[in-house]
């Protein structure tokens, strides 16, 4: 089930640490790119325990995130029916 802005949003990304998020959020706020920070939840967990949620059809930040060195683990389609990866 989803919940609060990620219900929104839809783009959930995840990262091996807290730094990679904070460098994330660096580049989503650069680009004013509406995101939220939320735990990252339990079934995708591997490192860190907070994830970034953001407009699915602002993806194309994905290519931004890369370009500034931002280490990501994973990047998703969040439905009510699970999380679906993201191919890029």
């Amino acid at each position: 089930m989803l919940y609060g802005k990620l219900k929104e949003y839809r783009a959930l990304l995840t990262f091996p640490s807290l730094t990679e998020a904070l460098g994330a959020e660096r580049v989503f706020s650069r680009y004013e790119c509406p995101f939220a920070t939320i735990p990252t939840p339990i079934r995708l967990r591997s490192g860190c325990n907070t994830a970034l949620c953001f407009p699915l059809e602002r993806k194309e930040i994905i290519d931004d995130l890369i370009d500034d060195g931002v280490v990501l683990t994973g990047m998703y389609e969040a439905r009510e029916e699970g999380f679906f990866s993201i191919v890029w």
